[in-house]
């Protein structure tokens, strides 16, 4: 990995007053979601951009992670998360591929996960290597090869709203994981209630 991009820049419109998502505690008093997954995602890459929109997601997730973070800051945010990953790719013209991408509101993914997701990459050579959740493609939960990193860029640039349109006619690799949480977001009250309930019976 030359690169991992944790995308925290929602609105949480769909979680009341829950507040936001990234912010909500991955367990009673502890770190938050969107700051568990950038310390899984300092483990496997080098470097780590933090795409955001709120600062109160940096104050929040700062103290929580060790390494130093890329923290940027969507300047045209609540667009959807291919134009913030557009407009990062643009703002670093040097290689950033392979390219890690993970949603901010992931509290169950795991380093083991993304491992698998990074060597199903290595091994089959395909543009994109993603996540697989009840027969649908995760595209933020993959790892991107140059080829598919420059059509999310173009895809943005013209306009284009959805990831999975950005990569018609690229190689997709998908993994499939046992553990439904490796990969489940948090997008509503009732998510984030089955995922402390799924803690507590663990």
């Amino acid at each position: 990995m030359k690169w991992a991009v944790v995308l925290a820049g929602g609105a949480s419109t769909r979680m009341g007053e829950r507040g936001n998502k990234l912010l909500l505690p991955r367990e009673k008093g502890g770190i938050p979601v969107a700051g568990h997954v950038v310390r899984v995602a300092e483990k496997v890459a080098p470097r780590v951009a933090v795409l955001y929109a709120d600062d109160s997601v940096q104050s929040a997730i700062a103290p929580w992670v060790t390494g130093e973070i890329a923290w940027v800051r969507d300047g045209e945010c609540y667009q959807g998360p291919l134009a913030a990953l557009g407009r990062f790719v643009e703002g670093h013209p040097s290689e950033v591929s392979p390219l890690l991408v993970l949603a901010g509101d992931l509290p169950g993914v795991t380093t083991d996960a993304v491992q698998v997701l990074v060597s199903a990459f290595q091994r089959t050579g395909a543009d994109v290597a993603a996540a697989e959740r009840e027969g649908r493609i995760q595209p933020l939960a993959a790892v991107y090869a140059e080829r598919a990193v420059r059509a999310i860029a173009d895809a943005a640039a013209r306009g284009e709203k959805r990831i999975l349109k950005a990569l018609e006619g690229l190689s997709i690799c998908t993994v499939a994981f046992d553990d439904a949480w490796a990969v489940r977001p948090v997008h509503r009250p009732e998510d984030y209630e089955a995922w402390l309930e799924r803690e507590g019976d663990a």
